[in-house]
């Protein structure tokens, strides 16, 4: 007995018209055709025959789809545009493009509505949804097989792993564009590390968990004891370093987790033994965190945060005097104490201390103290923070005087590569780490609505070289890698100014910045929001909009920031990326960005408090979304953060990618929650009527998304009020629908409690709406 066919939200569908057969078997004979030439035609010939039979089976889809539902007042536009029935063998004209058929269905008087849609072209592209996409409201379709080319899609999409198993939510729908780039999920075992390295190549470089590098062996661990014993009045008498075992599983799953999203150590010169003691103890202590594996963490973090003031404290001459205030109490205390580690170079013995290792230290002890929920150690973060950018401040947030060379290396005059190449990781390391401490410290702020520590008017750094410069694992590599003639890339105030000062159509820089370059600047301009709308605010009125002409500013930046991001050659929306996560994490930083030009969330959230009561209530305070015609950017991106996590299952992300889910994604995803809720509340409030055509769509496509969450996730709660009808929920449901998926899925999270706390924060905010509505 044959199954019928149901809708992507499991309901069963009519049967198919004979138009709809017909093109379906057309689509089938296609897909033969597709095979062979796959099987029998040379690689040319075999991408030009496969662009044109996927064409012809997207239009004959489209054919059907559109005189199968479409009035018949579209069906004499579509003959004057030469797209004809199903029935008939013609195709679009070649003079009108796929992406711009739709334009003609609109009538004069509608196109005004449509022009605002036009404007997120580049958005749709640049992250590889097609721009010409509009879906048929109020209906549920089903893909039979056929599928449309997404713009981009060689870079925006991955293909789904070999031994993943195809279920129906990975089919492409044309209900929703996000199905069309959404980046597949990274198998893995319940840990989150990859279950067969080799089943995904894009991993290798960061996939071997037992790799040599990381590997403590009896010799190094023995030496790391004995370092030890010289701080033992600092670290007190109890601390006892973890075994050599315990101690390669930490420093391993930092290099795997936690690094990735901070590139800033060179992994291929990385040595054990030629790091400091307080360094590779702040390595551990994330690792631990990562290996979940609290109570050990806590102890590596507190031994290596004494050891680290104790040696900033005998060595505060060799920083500056700005560190002299905070510093001042325990230079007192270790003025007595002698340093016998400070003859020999380095705790471990081997290489002399440099001012630059207490920054990368810092950043790592901050890493850990800023998430975790004990208010104790958020508050001993805020210290560090302090600590932190007054050090920077010391070492020089500048270019060191020296002229570059060809490219954007600086090669000293040497004859050997192996020096040079060396003398190089030297200076990019030194740049790559003044640029995340730059970049955490205002993550920081970010996430505690704090004045920046460090201003983007300090940094005067260059943007950071190429990823496959800085992951060359030899000199000779290196230098075949710098071998091609590029320009060398811009300073960060440069960069910066560019993308503000553009006054005519947004474009890129040039050179392209890196992924991790974009990433800083992307925190350029959030920081930008942040002090213009400060400063911008009236005397008691904490709702006050940010300036029209700043706001078309920023909004110009953003494209211009969206356009070399899809231009940069690293850049892909997959976080399997063999680059690493940090294009993807971009993402939801530039969804954050958007949102606060249109919702100041900051003063209504009170995560520093880590109570989600506070946290909850705080949020019914916050001011109401004004509907309007440029907020409808900030309603896109919220509803593309939404679809994420929805598209590669709630649980799964939250439980086990945590390799490539950071906390960064939770900040942005708590307030593009928070946004989307608002403006689907207002709709409740106001009705539907008069909405844009932008406004619809956007509607739509979250129709469509919570119907998906609701149709497989186990939310287990209890309450009725906002129970997902089959058919068409209404704007209140899912203004409340939007909350409870987002709150779900921070509250599945297993690697940093504090995801947990905003979790539990969106669902009794939640509640609190629906309370106040009954």
């Amino acid at each position: 007995m044959q199954t019928p066919k149901r809708s992507p939200f499991g309901a069963p569908v009519a049967q198919a018209s004979l138009g709809e057969t017909f093109c379906h078997a057309t689509s089938v004979s296609i897909a033969i055709e597709i095979r062979q030439v796959e099987a029998h035609q040379s690689m040319r010939m075999h991408a030009k025959y496969l662009s044109t039979f996927r064409r012809r089976q997207s239009q004959d889809f489209l054919r059907m789809s559109l005189h199968r539902r479409s009035p018949a007042w579209m069906h004499s536009r579509l003959s004057n545009i030469g797209l004809k029935g199903p029935k008939d063998n013609s195709t679009i004209s070649p003079s009108l493009p796929l992406s711009s058929w739709v334009m003609h269905l609109i009538s004069g008087s509608d196109m005004t509505a449509f022009d605002h849609f036009r404007e997120f072209e580049n958005f749709l592209e640049g992250v590889g949804l097609p721009a010409g996409w509009t879906p048929h409201l109020n209906e549920n379709y089903h893909h039979d097989g056929a599928t449309i080319a997404a713009p981009r899609a060689s870079r925006a999409t991955s293909a789904t792993p070999a031994n993943t198993c195809p279920s129906p939510r990975h089919e492409v729908r044309l209900g929703t564009p996000f199905s069309y780039w959404l980046p597949s999920a990274l198998p893995s075992n319940s840990n989150g590390i990859p279950s067969d390295p080799q089943s995904n190549v894009n991993l290798k470089h960061r996939a071997i968990p037992e790799s040599e590098r990381f590997r403590v062996n009896d010799e190094q661990r023995m030496q790391l004891v004995t370092s030890l014993e010289e701080f033992r009045e600092v670290i007190g008498p109890s601390f006892q370093l973890p075994s050599r075992h315990s101690l390669t599983r930490y420093i391993t799953s930092y290099f795997q987790g936690f690094h990735t999203h901070m590139n800033f150590i060179h992994v291929p010169t990385w040595s054990i033994s030629e790091t400091p003691l307080e360094s590779l103890l702040a390595i551990a202590t994330i690792g631990a965190q990562y290996c979940f594996e609290h109570k050990i963490s806590n102890r590596l973090f507190s031994a290596g945060k004494s050891i680290l003031i104790e040696r900033l404290a005998h060595e505060a001459d060799r920083l500056g005097p700005r560190l002299g205030i905070l510093l001042s109490l325990a230079k007192s205390q270790a003025t007595a104490r002698a340093k016998p580690w400070a003859a020999e170079g380095s705790c471990t013995g081997v290489t002399p201390w440099e001012p630059l290792d207490a920054i990368k230290t810092l950043i790592n002890l901050m890493g850990f103290a800023t998430w975790e929920p004990n208010e104790s150690l958020l508050r001993e973060a805020f210290g560090l923070r302090e600590l932190l950018a007054n050090v920077c401040r010391d070492v020089g947030l500048e270019e060191p005087p020296v002229s570059p060379g060809p490219g954007c290396d600086q090669r000293p005059n040497s004859t050997s590569p192996k020096a040079s190449w060396l003398s190089w990781i030297r200076e990019e390391s030194r740049r790559r780490t003044k640029l995340i401490a730059f970049s955490f410290t205002h993550i920081h702020s970010v996430a505690y609505n704090v004045y920046p520590v460090i201003r983007t008017s300090e940094v005067r750094l260059r943007l950071p070289c190429p990823t496959e410069e800085w992951k060359a694992p030899t000199a000779s590599q290196w230098e075949m890698a710098t071998s091609e003639a590029r320009k060398q890339q811009l300073n960060y105030q440069e960069a910066l100014s560019l993308l503000l000062h553009n006054v005519d159509e947004p474009a890129p820089l040039d050179p392209i910045p890196t992924p991790l370059g974009n990433y800083l600047l992307l925190h350029g301009i959030l920081q930008r929001i942040f002090i213009v709308r400060d400063l911008s605010l009236p005397i008691m009125d904490e709702k006050a909009s940010l300036p029209k002409e700043e706001v078309e500013k920023l909004e110009r930046a953003l494209r211009s920031w969206t356009m070399g991001w899809q231009q940069a050659p690293e850049s892909s929306l997959d976080p399997n990326n063999e680059n690493g996560p940090i294009p993807f994490t971009s993402s939801s930083v530039l969804s954050l960005a958007y949102t606060r030009i249109y919702l100041d969330l900051g003063p209504y959230r009170a995560l520093e408090t880590r109570d989600t009561d506070c946290v909850a209530r705080t949020l019914m305070r916050s001011p109401d979304l004004s509907r309007s015609s440029g907020v409808t950017s900030a309603l896109l991106y919220a509803t593309h953060a939404l679809s994420i996590p929805v598209r590669l299952g709630l649980d799964r992300v939250a439980r086990s990618q945590a390799l490539f889910w950071s906390i960064r994604h939770a900040l942005s995803g708590l307030e593009c929650a928070v946004l989307l809720s608002k403006w689907l509340s207002s709709l409740g409030r106001q009705g539907v009527e008069g909405l844009t055509d932008s406004e619809e769509r956007i509607l739509h496509w979250v129709r469509r998304i919570v119907q998906e969450a609701w149709a497989v996730v186990d939310f287990d709660e209890d309450d009725n009020a906002d129970i997902i009808p089959a058919v068409e929920p209404s704007p209140k449901i899912l203004s409340f629908a939007v909350l409870k998926i987002w709150a779900h899925f921070f509250k599945g999270n297993t690697q940093w409690r504090f995801i947990n706390m905003i979790g539990e924060s969106l669902e009794k905010y939640r509640r609190l709406l629906i309370e106040k509505i009954t």
